[in-house]
């Protein structure tokens, strides 16, 4: 989508919704009574519903941040028991590293004396990263 159409479906939004603004507020205006003490007890009423509606927003939008917050906190808390590549990777080059030390100990003979086969298996290469 081009620029100049984003350009124009969003002038477009901005001219709506001013519309609709200047039809709410000629509503407003066509409703107030004529006298001057009538039309401030007009305009009070509408503010005070204006206000109480307000109120029952910023409830709603801190019920809102709440329950975001909790998602936040279930989010991250799931995050942090999964495990990431690089510790994965770590544990499986220490593990074939463990098995390659026992297979060489295993393979000397008598205990502690290494053999031919003892030393062909501590010169086995580390295998290749796998995820890194």
């Amino acid at each position: 989508m081009s620029r100049r159409i984003r350009s124009a479906e969003e002038s477009a939004r901005r001219e709506s919704a001013l519309t609709k603004e200047a039809m709410r507020t000629l509503l407003a205006d066509s409703t107030a009574p004529r006298d001057p003490r009538g039309r401030g007890d007009h305009y009070r009423s509408h503010l005070a519903d204006a206000h109480r509606v307000i109120e029952t927003l910023q409830l709603r939008i801190k019920d809102l941040e709440q329950e975001r917050d909790k998602i936040k906190q279930a989010r991250e808390y799931d995050l942090s028991l999964c495990v990431t590549r690089t510790v994965a990777e770590e544990a499986r080059q220490d593990a074939f590293r463990l098995a390659r030390r026992k297979a060489a100990i295993l393979a000397e003979w008598p205990h502690g004396v290494p053999t031919m086969l003892s030393e062909e298996i501590d010169c086995i290469p580390d295998p290749k990263p796998k995820w890194s």
